[in-house]
């Protein structure tokens, strides 16, 4: 009977009823009415959390109750449903930066707590661009904290292939505290030495804890022992970081944005475009699934097409047939197609091969680094290699590869007594 008394005891915590969510609506200065998740909770903390351009997904959510059961109060938005518009990533760029600064307001204002925001991936642009809005209020207190970022992904859109993206103007002009959770298997890590210079120019105090072995925390197909266990540390984790940043001296006064900023905002490519990047492709040494090693560092005399994909990614699957078809036509052309899978471990995409009819190379890019190398940003992104080893067209977008308009410009680049 003691044994089980004992037993039962040690189980209790695992019967306490996890935090629920209560809704809240705040009124903003122009008198829209915002409807959010509290997650309330008793410590001095209060985390307001950003939602992506897809939305909340469930280990956010559940990241929320977690953090309220660790005494620190959870308040999530998503903007495109409060403001009922649209999900995705342009709505987050477009988003009034006036109703973040005036979440921020109401959260202290209701609460009297410690304020820090939080979001990923796309979710961190309207983090940053509210908070210098707040800034730029002239705030009496320092009841804002800093932010945290996951992965974020500052961009004013997707960049032309071959090139790097920009950030948002209002990056030149970021100086609160931030603390940076970067998944060290995404396709941005290459990118955040470029914002960490930046931030580090505006005097912006930036600390960084890099997720080895992670490709998405709160993507729900990144299922990696890495990954799990990122997420069961990360409740302990923010709390100790949520510290270390309100211990860090946060300014009052906003940087003045820069007057000119260069970017232009970019959508994915719809057809093959002329690439305007460095023309000289870097050199390939990879194994294929197989095992078989791959050295290309000369492409010259055969059209060369180079694709870079990824499982997770739909669109990289549903043009995989037409890849197919496209080796199929250019049979018995100086031509070949390699394929570059993007940091995922070899048995997942054994796996996915055996589901997925594949009949060209598919090279295993482990760690990403070539990938980075190429100035890949989006998936599947593709270049087509002429003759003369250049780079002539490229396409950040999934394409029927099989279309004579394709097929055209592709043969367009062989020798004449080649074409057909």
């Amino acid at each position: 009977m003691r044994a089980l008394l004992l037993c039962l005891s040690l189980c209790l915590p695992c019967l306490t009823p996890a935090v629920q969510a209560d809704e809240l609506s705040i009124r903003t200065r122009d008198g829209t009415d915002l409807s959010l998740q509290r997650y309330p909770a008793q410590g001095q903390y209060l985390l307001i959390w950003l939602a992506a351009g897809n939305g909340l997904d469930q280990r956010e959510i559940q990241l929320a109750r977690d953090l309220a059961e660790k005494h620190i109060e959870v308040w999530q938005i998503d903007f495109a449903d409060a403001l009922f518009q649209p999900h995705g990533n342009q709505q987050l760029r477009d988003l009034n930066p006036d109703y973040v600064a005036d979440l921020i307001t109401a959260a202290h204002g209701k609460t009297g707590k410690q304020i820090l925001l939080a979001a990923h991936a796309y979710g961190a642009i309207p983090v940053i661009n509210g908070i210098h809005r707040w800034q730029s209020r002239r705030p009496r207190t320092a009841y804002l904290r800093g932010a945290l970022l996951f992965t974020p992904e500052l961009y004013t859109g997707a960049p032309e292939l071959g090139k790097d993206p920009e950030f948002i103007p209002t990056i030149y002009a970021t100086r609160v505290p931030l603390f940076i959770y970067q998944d060290a298997k995404h396709h941005t890590t290459w990118q955040l030495p470029r914002l960490l210079h930046l931030l580090e120019n505006n005097a912006a105090p930036v600390y960084v804890k890099l997720l080895q072995g992670v490709t998405g925390l709160f993507y729900s197909s990144d299922e990696s022992a890495a990954t799990e266990a990122a997420l069961f540390d990360l409740p302990i984790d923010i709390s100790r970081h949520l510290r270390l940043l309100t211990h860090t001296s946060t300014p009052l006064t906003a940087l003045p944005l820069p007057k000119t900023i260069t970017a232009a905002n970019k959508e994915l490519d719809s057809k093959l475009v002329a690439f305007t990047g460095n023309s000289l492709p870097p050199r390939l040494d990879l194994p294929d699934i197989a095992g078989k090693h791959y050295l290309r560092a000369d492409y010259r005399g055969k059209i060369t097409v180079v694709n870079f994909w990824a499982t997770w990614c739909p669109p990289c699957v549903e043009e995989i047939p037409s890849l197919n078809r496209l080796s199929s036509n250019m049979r018995g052309e100086k031509f070949e197609l390699i394929s570059i899978n993007y940091s995922e471990e070899p048995e997942r995409i054994r796996n996915f091969l055996q589901q997925v009819k594949v009949e060209f190379p598919v090279l295993v890019d482990t760690g990403g680094s070539v990938a980075a190398q190429w100035h890949v940003y989006v998936f599947p992104s593709t270049f087509v290699i002429g003759p003369d080893g250049k780079i002539q067209y490229g396409v950040n977008a999934a394409l029927p590869w099989d279309a004579p308009e394709i097929l055209q410009k592709l043969r367009a680049l062989l020798p004449r007594k080649n074409q057909r």
